[in-house]
């Protein structure tokens, strides 16, 4: 899925067992199964949606154990007696790691027919957010499948596709936009003040609500909190990248599915207040993490 780098610095590999290590390959073929095996090159990557989600469990159960998290409470239906949220550490911005990660999201555009839009669509495409095949060319999609390396984002969480859509704006990416993200330090702190102590179960029935999320840096630390959540945003290219991050590392908000345990709440908590148009009503995209 990309070059053949020297990365061990990146991936410290050393922290793993050889054993733990080659059970990998076994269980990305496992989960493979479901959509007909693995990609052999770049060029089934449009006949295989969900092709990224064989290494997304894999990877993720190796570091965070989320997603097998949820997906056993997606299969018991409730999310009584779960246990505690496994807790996601976020990642420095300014670490080694970080920034290669980051580096490598600015490689995956710097090819020249990329754009934002095109590598959200082959991402979503990727993780079965979709039914429409990403619509680019065979040399970008094979770009895309070269340089994305799902591990460094897994390993080095943050919210790296607000930076990603703040540089492609710089550029002149839907100069109207006017994308200005609170940088992630700030939303994590103040997510962690507001909502960080408490009972951790009463939290995990609750549900919140960001009424414009961006690319959801509210969202991400509260899932450390909170297991059901709704967003909207005037964007309709940061619900894209908001929607693919929630599947990076919070699976309870990219898959819902039919889950019961939650209170009942006529009113969401909102994460951040919602700010008025001088203009009056505005037309936003909206999507419920949970029903």
């Amino acid at each position: 899925m990309t070059k053949e780098k020297n990365k061990d610095h990146l991936y410290r590999v050393s922290r793993f067992t050889p054993e733990r290590l080659a059970r990998l390959p076994h269980e990305v073929s496992g989960y493979a199964r479901a959509i007909g095996g693995m990609p052999k090159s770049h060029l089934e990557v449009f006949d295989k949606r969900g092709w990224l989600l064989p290494f997304l469990f894999t990877y993720d159960a190796l570091l965070w154990g989320r997603w097998d998290y949820w997906l056993e409470i997606r299969q018991k239906g409730t999310i009584t007696g779960s246990g505690p949220i496994p807790q996601i550490e976020w990642a420095d911005l300014g670490s080694a790691r970080t920034l290669a990660t980051k580096n490598m999201f600015t490689s995956c555009l710097s090819h020249h027919e990329a754009t934002i839009d095109h590598f959200s669509d082959w991402l979503l495409w990727g993780l079965a957010s979709t039914d429409e095949k990403p619509r680019i060319s065979a040399k970008l999609n094979e770009h895309f499948y070269r340089e994305f390396d799902l591990f460094l984002v897994l390993d080095n969480p943050t919210d790296y596709l607000s930076q990603v859509l703040c540089d492609e704006t710089g550029k002149g990416y839907k100069s109207g936009l006017g994308y200005f993200p609170t940088p992630f330090p700030i939303t994590r702190m103040m997510v962690e003040m507001t909502h960080g102590d408490g009972d951790p179960e009463e939290k995990k029935r609750q549900a919140v609500m960001d009424p414009c999320v961006g690319t959801g840096a509210m969202l991400l630390p509260a899932s450390n909190y909170f297991l059901r959540g709704y967003a909207q945003d005037i964007s309709g290219i940061a619900v894209k990248l908001c929607k693919i991050q929630m599947y990076f590392y919070a699976p309870w908000y990219a898959s819902p599915g039919d889950v019961t345990g939650y209170d009942k709440m006529e009113v969401p908590i909102q994460l951040v207040p919602a700010i008025p148009s001088r203009k009056g009503k505005i037309t936003t995209d909206q999507f419920a993490f949970a029903f």
